[in-house]
């Protein structure tokens, strides 16, 4: 349906081999495998509570409003400082708004969902064992490495990022890292929103809107980096240490694996 919409729209090219059923079992993976663990564990109850969770729209403003307003600034920052750039190619393209609306969510509709199980479910799960730094670090890495093969040149979306590969892939896994620590301080300071990590994603994610040039892009890592090493000075000792992490997986039941308060 949404093929089609985008078809009639004209939002974008539609291409079978790139929004394939494998095209979405690939960003619907981490998702997929959180829910069947959840399943086998916690059977349909524990199923419930996290999806549940999908409902839980806790409206900590300042951190929406980081999310909302920032991301866009630091994205449109990096086109302003690269050498002589081009404005992106959505502020040259009149679309109507039903166009927008279908790119917007065919976006949403991949790697923004995988966030059920990047940080919904394997970062709670790692911050109960290791601070919050440390877990944004290993799920970054994880994550860099899960979608390396998508993005690297002659596959689907076809990656270019110019010059050596190797410097490339360093990139890749260095602002991979970074954007993980920042969705890590996101997730932890609004109290576990898995709504506020998909926009996250969503946002910095959305082809239509970033398809960064080589020079850009390589200003764009400069500034998700910087980004991270603030974050991690600033609100280390409040979000990514052992204190304020957000652990839940399936709120209000007790969890395989995890210890339960004793009854006094």
């Amino acid at each position: 349906m949404l093929l089609l919409l985008a078809w009639a729209t004209g939002a974008f090219d539609v291409s079978l081999d790139r929004y394939s059923p494998l095209h979405f079992l690939f960003f619907w993976a981490p998702t997929l495998s959180a829910l069947t663990v959840v399943a086998l564990t916690q059977g349909h109850r524990g199923l419930k509570a996290y999806l549940q969770r999908m409902l839980q729209v806790r409206f900590k403003w300042r951190w929406w409003t980081a999310v909302v307003v920032g991301v866009p600034l630091l994205k449109l920052l990096a086109w302003g400082l690269a050498d002589d750039p081009s404005p992106p190619e959505i502020l040259n393209t009149a679309l109507p708004a039903g166009a927008m609306l279908v790119a917007a969510v065919m976006a949403a509709t991949t790697g923004p969902l995988g966030e059920l199980g990047w940080r919904g479910f394997a970062l709670p799960l790692l911050q109960r064992r290791v601070n919050g730094l440390l877990a944004a670090i290993i799920i970054g890495a994880v994550w860099s490495l899960w979608y390396l093969p998508w993005l690297l040149p002659g596959t689907v979306m076809d990656w270019s990022p110019g010059g050596d590969s190797i410097p490339a892939i360093v990139r890749f896994f260095a602002g991979g890292i970074a954007l993980s620590i920042t969705a890590t301080v996101i997730f932890n300071g609004s109290g576990g929103s898995i709504p506020l990590a998909i926009l996250f994603h969503w946002l910095n994610g959305y082809p239509h809107m970033w398809e960064l040039e080589a020079h850009v892009a390589y200003v764009d890592t400069v500034i998700t980096l910087t980004t991270a090493v603030i974050l991690i000075f600033i609100l280390r000792r409040r979000y990514l240490s052992r204190s304020n992490l957000s652990t839940d997986v399936t709120p209000g039941l007790p969890e395989p694996g995890r210890q339960q308060p004793q009854a006094p």
